[in-house]
């Protein structure tokens, strides 16, 4: 996607002149026919995520659900990627599948390989070493299922790349959704299919773990039980992309809709039953980020909350989004054998080394495949 600087004036000064038009389409802060390019607020939204879940494994979990952090990570994953399918079909009039892996492979793996090697590098010195199951699981987007096997099995496990879980889960998706999304050229169908996706993983979760007692971990990392937080994601993309002036939609924007989504989120929160947040919990949170993603870019009175996602400070932390998540549960457990504060300036020098780190993958090793992502397609720019 183009990083070109968008600034709260600019936000401001693009607003349509509702006195011409009430047609709620024209009112987002981008377009809801699904185009290649920049989308403002994704970025912003992307270093929020980020930032929750770094609080949440920095110390805060008893008060920041890291967990939610990933869950948004996943709705912007599946929401974004639709629109660059959507966009690549009306330009093209197919999904080049060759060319949509290469990106996803250049986007991710020279990152994720050089995590790998680094890491298991600055753990030597204390005798720990990656098994060769759990480096395999690693490189081939499997740690998922790997670190339910460690927890359940007895299976040996030494680095700490159990975060690693939700990048499997969102290549797991990404394998068949391409496949899927050509081969149900129509609207309609695509929307069948995700509703599928998204009411069959709520379903599994339930049979899971109250018909077959599956670990309560089980829904939480495994890819069949949480592909519904990608997919919520993708059906927002294909109904905006499919939307016209009086659309259902219409009726989801406004201030009791925003409302609504608040409360549901706040309940999926409040609810501390196990049982319940590992089955019903991420159906409300789809749900609620569904409604209120829609309004946050598309309601005229939130758009002072995409001006905010604009800032320069938070555009810079979604770029770093990736490599902040791959680096900071490695430097928390680095910093646990060899520092012995563990108040808040362990929080703050674990920031601190998280983000040295995310910006030296960042400039270092991703945006040095910049360009050839741009020979397979990409709209990124440095």
């Amino acid at each position: 996607m183009s990083n070109a600087r968008v600034t709260p004036g600019d936000l401001a000064g693009s607003q349509p002149d509702t006195r011409v038009t009430d047609d709620w389409r024209t009112q987002g802060v981008f377009s809801a026919k699904a185009k290649a390019g920049y989308a403002p607020g994704l970025d912003g939204t992307r270093a929020i995520a980020v930032l929750v879940v770094l609080i949440a494994h920095f110390g805060l979990s008893h008060i920041i659900p890291g967990g939610f952090g990933v869950t948004i990570f996943f709705f912007i994953s599946g929401f974004l990627i639709t629109r660059l399918l959507i966009a690549e079909r009306e330009g093209s009039g197919k999904v080049q599948f060759g060319k949509f892996y290469a990106r996803r492979a250049l986007r991710l793996l020279p990152a994720l390989f050089a995590f790998l090697a680094i890491t298991t590098l600055m753990f030597l010195p204390f005798g720990i070493a990656p098994t060769l199951l759990e480096t395999f699981s690693a490189a081939f987007y499997l740690h998922n299922y790997f670190s339910l096997a460690t927890e359940h099995l007895g299976i040996v496990s030494h680095m700490p790349w159990g975060h690693l879980w939700s990048l499997a889960v969102e290549e797991h998706f990404y394998i068949f959704y391409p496949l899927l999304f050509a081969a149900l050229p129509k609207r309609s169908h695509l929307l069948a299919a995700l509703t599928f996706i998204i009411v069959g993983c709520l379903a599994w979760r339930l049979i899971a773990i109250y018909g077959l007692n599956f670990p309560l971990d089980y829904p939480y990392k495994a890819s069949d039980a949480r592909l519904d937080s990608i997919g919520w994601g993708c059906f927002l993309a294909v109904t905006l992309d499919a939307a016209g002036k009086d659309s259902w939609m219409r009726k989801l924007i406004g201030f009791w809709p925003t409302l609504f989504a608040g409360a549901l989120l706040a309940a999926s929160f409040l609810v501390h039953s196990d049982e319940f947040r590992e089955t019903i919990r991420y159906s409300m949170q789809g749900a609620a980020l569904f409604v209120g993603i829609l309004n946050l870019f598309f309601w005229r009175p939130l758009s002072f909350g995409t001006a905010i996602l604009e800032a320069p400070s938070l555009r810079f932390i979604g770029r770093l989004s990736y490599s902040l998540y791959l680096w900071h549960m490695p430097i928390a457990d680095y910093l646990s054998q060899t520092v012995k504060d563990e108040g808040p300036g362990l929080m703050i020098l674990g920031f601190a080394c998280s983000f040295v780190a995310a910006c030296l993958s960042y400039y270092l090793i991703e945006r040095p495949f910049l360009g050839l992502r741009q020979k397979f397609g990409s709209h990124a720019r440095a």
